[in-house]
């Protein structure tokens, strides 16, 4: 992100910020990390730009929810990309989809990485991999996009 100057925002809902953690982790996040949002439900989700009408038809955790996720941070902080995670941590199923499943969206605004996880049902596993593999994704939509 440094060599190419650009700037990244991130969006969570499963992860409780542990996908800003990790960014921060590395003492020159602040040349090129904007900020993020942690919210864990659809009010908290439309208050930062997330439109009611995609997760009333898709659900919270969706792909299409992710997409949306990623671009509305990515707007909102005025950020070159935008990352965003949902999902179900737990402690059960949420609108009916299954503890462990979770969708990463990494956007620039003209090309999108997704993916959709399903992990061991455990909090922890899930807070961690999800994290790692939007950072993965990040990586490589850098690359795809020189």
């Amino acid at each position: 992100l440094m060599e190419r100057g650009l700037s990244v925002a991130v969006m969570e809902m499963c992860t409780g910020g542990a996908l800003a953690n990790n960014i921060t982790d590395n003492p020159n996040s602040i040349s090129y990390f904007k900020g993020g949002n942690v919210a864990y439900d659809g009010a908290a989700l439309r208050s930062c730009g997330v439109p009611g009408e995609v997760m009333e038809k898709h659900g919270v955790v969706s792909q299409e929810t992710a997409n949306a996720m990623a671009e509305a941070v990515r707007r909102q902080l005025n950020a070159d990309v935008g990352i965003a995670v949902t999902g179900v941590p737990g402690p059960g199923e949420f609108e009916g989809k299954p503890l462990g499943l979770a969708y990463i969206c990494v956007s620039n605004g003209e090309k999108i990485r997704e993916m959709e996880m399903r992990l061991p049902p455990r909090r922890v596993t899930i807070k961690r991999r999800v994290p790692n593999q939007a950072l993965i994704e990040l990586r490589r939509l850098v690359e795809e996009t020189g």
